[in-house]
């Protein structure tokens, strides 16, 4: 599994520090899946792009929202999206495609969603599971040539 990471990387310890925090600021649990992707990578920008179909459309995920500080991480993106009342309380960001839209997680179900700028009221269902949304990532690797 993390087939779609570009390189893995012993990150255990930062990972849990900041997850731990996370947690706590949101009032949230990270599911496992996620706890051992983040512990695999420091570098969470690099990924492999990843292309794939749901009900006849293209989607593609180009690369992981950092847990770090740094802009556009996980809790920038949360805490605007709750400044702006865009999203449902319950998602957390975990991915992006290369235009910007965003992939999230549903701390409630554990779904995977996308969602587009353009259409933030109707988030597309694209996993009923994180660990699917990944297996599905790991089959879809776009080769580089």
């Amino acid at each position: 599994m993390f087939k779609f990471l570009a390189e893995e990387t012993d990150n255990r310890e930062k990972s849990a520090e900041r997850i731990a925090y996370l947690e706590q600021k949101y009032g949230i649990v990270f599911p496992d899946i996620l706890r051992q992707l983040y512990a695999k990578t420091d570098n969470t920008s690099e990924m492999h792009l990843c292309v794939f179909q749901i009900d006849g459309f293209e989607f593609e995920a180009s690369e992981l929202i950092s847990l770090d500080t740094e802009e556009y991480s996980f809790e920038y993106v949360a805490d605007m999206d709750r400044k702006n009342g865009f999203l449902p309380s319950e998602y957390y960001p975990l991915m992006y495609d290369r235009g910007g839209a965003t992939f999230y997680w549903s701390a409630d179900s554990q779904k995977v969603f996308f969602v587009t700028d353009d259409d933030i009221e109707n988030p597309t269902l694209i996993s009923e599971s994180i660990e699917a949304f990944f297996e599905l990532l790991d089959n879809s690797i776009v080769e580089e040539e």
